[in-house]
């Protein structure tokens, strides 16, 4: 692997068929050669804008006893971004792999000292390290008799394991699909299903894309597997034929994970909320005017309006999109195999005055790639990940200001330089898929990678174009029915099997 000093040797283990063109195989590198150190915080950030600012701060820590460290954090360009400083950490302490306790200690006494305090492994600064590395990798033939596909658990609100998510669909290999909005997330919607960005299955827009960042779609036209930058339009055309662009899919009706949406999304840069159009990873943006299509794959009922919206309204609708019923305000059942359209504001003023009981809507919806071509079939799934693309043509290609992984002046940030566990997806020359997670957060056994060493990985199993689906305790790998890899939410914690939004899976064919 391309990991780490030259002189490291990779270790291939067993290569195990799952079906017949499907394989399932882990490599190991490296030794752990890392610390033990403590991030310490002031005022809850760990990062300083400027050097002069670490530096007081590393004063302030040295008059209370504590002798801290300044260090500087720098990021690689990317295809699309330029690279640089893009910060400041203080440190205190250094132990060796086997003392997380101390360094444990550590931090409870800068704690108690009334500093914050963050215990970390030095491997996840990006650093050079000599690892060690796992990474669990399945390979699919573009003849095998399966199908590729994304699936969500019980309904698309609601958050599940990969394990079960393989389970139901009768998977024999199943990774991590979309980003969600998980509860850690600020402004968290309440709903922990919820993808961001695009989500489709079975030629079904679930999830409406960040427009323009990098996805993963299986079976769809012209392709068994692609990458590539995609954008989704939803429209309705009203009884009396004024046609409206929706603003989103299966998601709270002003509140944008992710942004990339329709006109009118504001996004908070640095206290100042502003107006944009592009995809911002993990950010929220709001809109106080939407329309947004709930289906029944959503689940039971449509969210009540959230917080402070005190104009809201539910037109809710067969399965032909004919009106049976308006509510406000909005919130309540979707009816078995109907939809209902929820507006906000102006979104719920134009519902108001466009739709009764008995009239009926025209629904039609487009996925597009770059070029604005239609990427649908009847069998098209796709998700879009927690990360750039990593290869495009077979050489590394990180494109992270098209999605959203840079600060607002479009500057480095931590996303390409911090090693977490990685979960990522390609294709290869020969059409072939590839699903790989690697390991991290555990200094004896992997600790995993940034997303430039992620694309090398990538380039190295054989893709010519590849994608990151997703990060930290998200990566889950699961191989016929059992657990293959070790999430892990944290550095130095146990195992543990989080509840994600989609998974890619792999299910043989009837």
């Amino acid at each position: 692997m391309p990991l780490g000093p030259d002189d490291l040797v990779t270790q291939a283990g067993e290569v195990r068929t799952l079906a017949a063109g499907v394989t399932y195989q882990t490599y190991t590198q490296g030794t752990a050669s890392g610390r033990w150190t403590v991030w310490a915080q002031r005022n809850g950030t760990e990062t300083f804008g400027s050097k002069t600012a670490a530096e007081a701060f590393a004063a302030q820590l040295a008059d209370e006893g504590f002798s801290g460290t300044v260090d500087t954090f720098t990021a690689p360009a990317s295809s699309d971004a330029s690279g640089g400083v893009f910060g400041y950490g203080v440190r205190v302490g250094s132990f060796a792999p086997d003392l997380k306790a101390s360094a444990d200690r550590l931090a409870g006494w800068l704690g108690t000292a009334g500093f914050g305090a963050r215990v970390i492994y030095t491997a996840l600064d990006g650093n050079p390290s000599t690892g060690p590395w796992k990474v669990h990798v399945v390979r699919a033939a573009p003849t095998a008799a399966v199908s590729f596909k994304a699936v969500h658990g019980t309904d698309v609100a609601t958050a599940a394991t990969v394990r079960s998510m393989a389970t139901e669909s009768g998977a024999i290999a199943a990774v991590n699909g979309n980003e969600f909005d998980i509860h850690t997330l600020p402004g968290f919607s309440g709903y922990e299903g919820v993808p961001q960005g695009l989500y489709v299955q079975n030629n079904v827009l679930l999830g409406a894309a960040n427009n323009g960042r990098t996805s993963l779609l299986l079976e769809g036209a012209g392709a068994r597997v692609r990458v590539a930058e995609v954008t989704s339009t939803v429209q309705v055309t009203a009884p009396n034929g004024d046609v409206r662009t929706l603003d989103g899919v299966n998601r709270v009706p002003g509140r944008v994970l992710g942004c990339g949406g329709v006109g009118g999304d504001r996004v908070d840069m640095n206290g100042t909320w502003t107006q944009t159009d592009r995809p911002w990873r993990n950010q929220l943006c709001l809109d106080d005017s939407e329309i947004v299509i709930f289906r029944p794959e959503w689940g039971s009922s449509t969210p009540g309006p959230f917080k402070d919206v005190t104009n809201s309204v539910d037109v809710v609708m067969n399965g032909n999109w004919v009106v049976q019923e308006i509510r406000s305000p909005a919130g309540g059942p979707v009816p078995a195999g109907g939809r209902v359209l929820q507006g906000v504001g102006e979104g719920a003023d134009w519902l108001t005055e466009h739709a009764w009981v008995g009239s009926a809507f025209k629904p039609g919806a487009a996925v597009k790639d770059a070029d604005g071509a239609s990427v649908t079939s009847p069998t098209l799934s796709a998700v879009a990940g927690g990360g750039p693309a990593l290869v495009r043509d077979g050489e590394v290609f990180l494109n992270t200001k098209a999605n959203g992984m840079t600060n607002f002046a479009y500057g480095p940030n931590s996303t390409l330089v911090q090693r977490h566990p990685r979960t990522m997806a390609g294709v290869t020359a020969s059409g072939e898929l590839l699903l790989v997670t690697v390991d991290g957060r555990d200094p004896g056994t992997s600790v995993g990678v940034t997303w430039p060493e992620a694309a090398e990985v990538m380039k190295w199993l054989g893709a010519t174009d590849a994608v990151g689906l997703g990060s930290g305790g998200d990566a889950t790998m699961v191989v016929d029915g059992t657990l293959a890899n070790s999430p892990k939410d944290d550095w130095g914690t146990s195992t543990v099997e989080r509840k994600v939004s989609s998974a890619v899976v792999i299910v043989p064919k009837s």
